[in-house]
């Protein structure tokens, strides 16, 4: 079992690399960038170093890339909130210095998302570009300053786990399954009967959610569902659950039961 775990997680981390690698020959060429752009990496900061650049008062900008809602609600002081899926269309009318340094950070350790927006920008053309290696958690972990401009209260939400879910589908009760990932995943594979509404786009869309129907929540791992859900009930919807360990849960657990049959 150690051994097929370890096989997965191998897969996994190959399978993001190579999803890497085709996104920003993808950008490259279709913003008419050359191969030695789509090879160019970013630069990586740490926490220590984006600090002293910051009381430095340096000339750069510093770009959460998460959801509006989350950077709005949590975020290192003086960023700017661009989310990932809209940085290629906002970044000319935001950053038409392409010589200025853009230093890019998301809430995962892992900071996909941040490398992802990086390629973005490099094959824009944009000449210096960074990441904050270790994202937002590195930057907590180090003691330094968060802000929250508009702050979403917390509220307690239930997390539905996957084979409760699969009963409740066989069953088929009356609920409306919300996957807040971005389009591209959703694409790719989704629950039944699910409709898309994207974390970054939530706050001008929640409205064409009914208030009085319920609606269990869906995101990539479950660590983004529990503020869309709060920020849900906030809004007014009444009954809002969210699946524990988001698809990447839900995917194991079809995985097994094919196994079994």
């Amino acid at each position: 079992m150690a051994c097929k775990s370890l096989k997965n997680g191998v897969k996994k981390m190959i399978g993001r690399q190579v999803r890497w690698w085709r996104l920003l020959l993808a950008a490259s060429l279709l913003t008419g960038g050359s191969l030695q752009a789509a090879e160019k990496r970013p630069e990586v900061l740490n926490p220590a170093q984006l600090k002293q650049m910051l009381d430095r008062k340096e000339d750069f900008a510093l770009v959460d890339v998460m959801s509006r809602l989350e950077c709005m609600d949590h975020r290192i002081p003086g960023s700017l909130c661009v989310a990932d899926e809209e940085f290629a269309s906002q970044a000319p009318r935001l950053f038409p210095d392409k010589n200025r340094l853009i230093v890019l950070y998301c809430e995962s350790d892992r900071c996909y998302r941040s490398r992802e927006t990086a390629s973005q920008a490099i094959a824009q053309g944009y000449r210096r570009v960074a990441v904050l290696t270790g994202g937002m958690p590195a930057w907590k972990e180090a003691g330094y300053e968060m802000e929250s401009l508009v702050r979403i209260p917390r509220v307690p939400v239930e997390s539905v786990k996957p084979d409760r879910l699969a009963q409740w589908m066989k069953e088929k009760r009356d609920l409306l399954i919300l996957d807040v990932r971005r389009e591209d995943r959703f694409r790719e594979g989704h629950l039944p009967g699910a409709i898309n509404i994207p974390l970054y786009r939530l706050e001008e869309r929640y409205r064409e959610l009914p208030l009085n129907r319920p609606i269990l929540v869906v995101d990539d791992r479950g660590l983004r569902s529990f503020l869309a859900s709060s920020y849900l009930i906030r809004k007014g919807i009444a009954d809002v659950k969210r699946l524990f360990g988001g698809m990447e849960r839900w995917q194991a657990y079809s995985a097994k039961g094919k196994g079994k049959q």
